[in-house]
C-alpha cells in the first residue's frame, strides 16, 4: 500500500483533469486521490497519522495511466533492419526474413527454437513494459500454439495483460484452455481466404472469440484478384456474413472505396495505424483523414517495425501535419480508445477512486526533460507529452498496485540475462536465416555487375585516346622489320625504262659517231621528208644491231618479212604504235 504524494497526474477520466494530487492505493487499487485544496490536505494528513502505507515523494514525477500496443509483432524484434526491405506490394519478401520465420514457424520445435521463443518473448515484453505498455495485442503469425506458453511466462514476469492474436483453426479446446488470454482470430492475405475460414471464424464467435483482426486491402493487385473472383471487396464480402462489427479491426488498410468506409462506419469497426510499417512498406497515402471525418475509431500501434509508441504518435503527427490531429487525440489513440475496444470498459481507464492500480511515472528530474506549465491546461501538458516524451524517461510503471519496474530497473526478473540470452538467440536467428551468406553473395552480385556495366560501357565508348597510347609506335612500322629479298642485277640487264647513260652502256666507236634516240625522252614529231624517213631507220637497225645478238638467218628473214610495214606516206608514226 502506497502513498504517492504530490505528483503531477494527467488523470484521463471523463473531465480530462490534470493538476497536483495525492495518490491512495489499496487492494491493487486506487482508493481515494486528494487535491491541493484544503480538503485535499486534511485527506493526505489522515493518511500518513494511520501510519500503514509507504510514502513516495513524486513532486519531479508526472503520473498517467499506461500506454496500450494495438499490434506487437514480438517475432520481429531482432530483425527489424531486415524487414526494412519488405513491402506491401512485394508478396514474396526478402530470402533471408523467410527462412529466420520458417526457423521460428516449426511445427515442432526443437530445443534450440524452444529457448529461442521464450528469450525472444521475455525480451519484447519486458521492453515495453519499460516503455510504460502494460496493455497489448500480441500478433504471430504461427499456426499452433507452441508459443503460447512461453507468452505465459513472460506475461508472468511483466504482469501485463496480452490478448494473443494468430490465424490457427482455433477449437472449443483451445479457448477453454487459453480463454485467459483473450484469443482472438487474425485474418491476412485475403487472396488465401476460402469458405471454410468463414464458417470457421463464425463457429469462434459462437465460443466467445468475439475479436477480429483483418490485415487486408494493403496489396493492390491482391485486393484487385480478389474483387475480380468475387465480384466484391473483402469488406463487402465479410459484410455479407455479418463478420464486421464494433469488435472487428482492419490493420493499415490502404486500398479502399467509398463503399467500405461506409460499411466500417455503419458497423462502428476500428483500424489500426502503424505509421513505421506505413513509411517502409508502402509510398501510397494512407486515408487518415477518411477514418477521422467519417468517425472511425483508430488506434496507433508499433507493428512491425516500431519499437516506441511515443515515437510512432510523432510520426503519425509530422507525416499528416495538415489534419491538425490534436495531441489529445493522439495520447487517447494509444492509452483509453485501444483498451475500450480491446480488454474492458473505458470509463475504468482512468486514475480514479476504484479504478485498477495502473500507472506510469515520467521523471522531471533530468535537466534535459524539464516541465514548466503556463497552466494546468490538458491540451498544453499533451503537448509536452508528444513532443518530448520517449521511453527513457519512464522511470517507473505499476501494474495493480505492485511496482514491476522501479528507477528505470526490472524489479521481477534479472535484466541483464534477459539481455545475455536474447543475445544468443539474435545469433542462431542470423544463422538460421544465413544472413551473412546472403550478404556476401549480395556483394558479389553487385561487384560482378559493376564490372560487366563498365565492360559495355567501354565496347559501346570506346576511348580513342587511351588506344593509342597503348599501342607502341614500332608496331605501325612492322614492315621495317621483314627481310626483303632484293635481285642481284648484272651491269647489262637494265630496263627498258633505266636511262642510258655512259656508266651502264658500253658503246662503240661507231655508235658514237651516229646520233642517239632515246624512245623515253624524244620528242614526237614526224619527220619533213621520206628522206628524213628513211635515214631514221637506218640509224635505228644500227643501234638494235649492236644491242641484240646475231640471229639466224632463217629467223632475221622471218623477222624481217614480218616487220616490214608499208606506211601510206600521208601516216605519221608516234611512240607506242604497232
Amino acid at each position: 500500500m502506497f502513498i504517492l504524494e504530490n505528483a503531477y497526474v494527467l488523470t484521463l477520466n471523463e473531465n480530462n483533469d490534470f493538476g497536483r494530487y495525492s495518490i491512495l492505493i489499496k487492494d491493487k487499487l486506487i482508493d481515494d486521490i486528494a487535491d491541493k485544496s484544503t480538503v485535499g490536505e486534511a485527506k493526505l494528513r489522515k493518511w500518513k497519522e494511520s501510519g500503514s502505507f509507504e510514502i513516495i515523494d513524486c513532486t519531479d514525477k508526472l503520473i498517467m495511466p499506461p500506454f496500450v500496443n494495438a499490434c506487437l509483432r514480438s517475432e520481429a524484434t531482432l530483425i527489424h533492419y531486415l524487414l526494412k526491405k519488405r513491402n506491401y506490394e512485394d508478396t514474396e519478401g526478402d530470402l533471408c526474413t523467410e527462412l529466420i520465420f520458417n526457423y521460428l514457424y516449426k511445427e515442432i520445435p526443437g530445443e534450440d527454437t524452444k529457448r529461442d521463443l521464450d528469450n525472444i518473448y521475455k525480451y519484447s515484453l519486458v521492453r515495453n513494459l519499460k516503455s510504460g505498455v502494460l496493455y497489448l495485442n500480441e500478433f504471430s503469425l504461427r499456426k499452433d500454439i507452441n508459443h503460447i506458453p512461453y507468452i505465459i511466462d513472460s506475461i508472468n514476469i511483466t504482469g501485463q495483460r496480452v490478448s494473443v492474436c494468430y490465424p490457427i483453426k482455433q477449437d472449443s479446446e483451445v479457448i477453454r484452455d487459453f480463454k485467459y488470454l483473450n484469443p482472438s482470430y487474425y485474418l491476412v492475405n485475403e487472396n488465401h481466404i476460402t469458405v471454410y475460414d468463414i464458417s470457421q471464424i463464425k463457429e469462434l464467435k459462437n465460443h466467445g472469440v468475439v475479436k477480429l483482426f483483418v490485415e487486408a486491402a494493403t496489396n493492390k493487385q491482391v485486393t484487385d484478384k480478389f474483387r475480380q473472383i468475387f465480384h466484391k471487396s473483402l469488406f463487402e464480402f465479410l459484410e455479407e456474413y455479418s463478420l464486421i462489427d464494433e469488435n472487428t479491426s482492419f490493420i493499415n488498410p490502404i486500398y479502399l472505396t467509398y463503399n467500405d468506409l461506409k460499411i466500417l462506419t455503419n458497423r462502428n469497426a476500428s483500424v489500426i495505424v502503424c505509421p513505421r510499417d506505413l513509411v517502409n512498406f508502402t509510398s501510397r497515402y494512407f486515408p487518415i483523414d477518411d477514418f477521422a471525418g467519417h468517425g472511425i475509431k483508430f488506434s496507433i500501434a508499433t507493428g512491425w517495425l516500431g519499437t516506441d509508441l511515443m515515437k510512432e504518435l510523432r510520426l503519425l503527427r509530422n507525416k499528416y501535419r495538415e489534419l491538425n490531429l490534436s495531441s489529445l487525440e493522439l495520447i487517447l489513440s494509444v492509452t483509453k480508445i485501444p483498451y475500450g475496444l480491446y480488454f474492458d470498459d473505458s470509463s475504468y481507464y482512468s486514475i480514479n477512486p476504484g479504478s485498477r492500480a495502473d500507472m506510469i511515472f515520467i521523471d522531471f528530474s533530468d535537466s534535459r526533460f524539464q516541465f514548466f506549465p503556463e497552466r494546468p491546461d490538458i491540451e498544453k501538458v499533451c503537448d509536452f507529452i508528444v513532443d518530448n516524451l520517449s521511453s527513457y524517461n519512464i522511470s517507473a510503471v505499476m501494474s495493480g498496485g505492485e511496482f514491476r519496474c522501479l528507477d528505470h530497473k526490472l524489479l521481477t526478473a534479472d535484466e541483464q540475462e534477459i539481455l545475455n540470452n536474447v543475445s544468443l538467440t539474435r545469433t542462431r536467428l542470423y544463422s538460421a536465416g544465413k544472413y551473412e551468406e546472403l550478404h556476401l553473395k549480395k556483394v558479389k552480385e553487385s561487384i560482378a555487375e559493376r564490372i560487366a556495366e563498365k565492360e559495355d560501357e567501354a565496347k559501346l565508348f570506346p576511348d580513342k585516346s587511351e588506344e593509342t597510347e597503348e599501342i607502341p609506335k614500332e608496331e605501325f612500322r612492322i614492315k621495317s622489320r621483314i627481310s626483303v629479298y632484293r635481285q642481284r642485277k648484272s651491269s647489262m640487264q637494265n630496263s627498258l625504262f633505266d636511262e642510258l647513260t655512259e656508266s651502264n652502256i658500253i658503246q662503240s666507236d661507231d655508235s658514237l659517231k651516229s646520233p642517239v634516240l632515246n624512245l623515253l625522252i624524244s620528242e614526237q614529231h614526224t619527220p619533213a621528208d621520206d628522206e628524213a624517213l628513211i635515214q631514221t631507220k637506218s640509224v635505228d637497225e644500227i643501234v638494235i644491231n649492236k644491242l641484240v645478238p646475231q640471229r639466224s638467218k632463217e629467223t632475221q628473214k622471218k623477222v624481217n618479212q614480218e616487220s616490214k610495214i608499208e606506211l601510206p606516206k600521208d601516216v605519221k608514226l608516234r611512240f607506242g604504235d604497232d
